[in-house]
């Protein structure tokens, strides 16, 4: 019996837990100086000039570069540093999971004393004691979506030297394809801890907003 209630609570509180935003964060930089006062401007591509998407992670990424003491500026050759932006959702890809079916395992045996002209009688209560009585494939579509900030010294780029000081790179996954969503929880993630430690991986959680 004792079991069976144990099994009952853990399915309540997976069942109540709060949801949570996961994602997986890998940088790699040079930036071993003080940066604080630095300039930054966006660099665009010709799908991103006129893009609508396209300002509004810069004023995402933008607001988290300058809490990390940088200034942006508009033109290029007013900036020491190019910040190059990419983002997006993948095609989905298909994930099967085996999922849990619950049932009944055994059974518990309760003895009540009950009392009889003849003396005490014990009687005999069966409880159902229920576990993991199989599975079942659930099939799921699962999209990545992403967003990758990188850094370069203008200066070492306009002389043809290498220019690259950040690169930084944050993975979502879940069952929604739609990328605005994600877009402010992955900047958070990727600027929890900026620069980082280059060269790591690291996994970042986030509680959602319970609906």
């Amino acid at each position: 019996m004792l079991r069976g209630l144990v099994v009952l609570l853990a399915v309540l509180l997976t069942a109540c837990a709060t949801p949570q935003f996961v994602a997986e964060v890998n940088v790699r930089h040079d930036l071993n100086e003080p940066f604080a006062g630095k300039r930054f401007a966006f660099q665009r591509g010709a799908g991103q000039s006129q893009s609508l998407l396209q300002r509004e992670v810069e004023v995402r990424v933008g607001d988290a570069l300058a809490a990390q003491g940088l200034i942006q500026v508009e033109r290029d050759t007013d900036a020491d540093w190019l910040v190059a932006l990419d983002y997006g959702v993948d095609d989905g890809k298909t994930v099967v999971t085996q999922q849990p079916v619950w049932g009944t395992v055994g059974y518990s045996i309760y003895y009540q004393r009950i009392s009889t002209g003849n003396g005490v009688v014990l009687v005999p209560s069966y409880f159902p004691e229920t576990g993991i009585v199989g599975s079942v494939p659930v099939t799921d579509t699962v999209y990545t979506r992403h967003l990758a900030v990188d850094i370069l010294d203008r200066l070492r780029l306009q002389d043809g030297g290498f220019a690259k000081r950040y690169e930084g790179r944050a993975r979502n996954q879940a069952d929604n394809p739609q990328f605005d969503p994600a877009l402010p929880w992955l900047t958070q993630a990727l600027f929890q801890f900026f620069p980082g430690f280059s060269g790591t991986t690291r996994e970042v959680r986030f509680d959602l907003p319970q609906r």
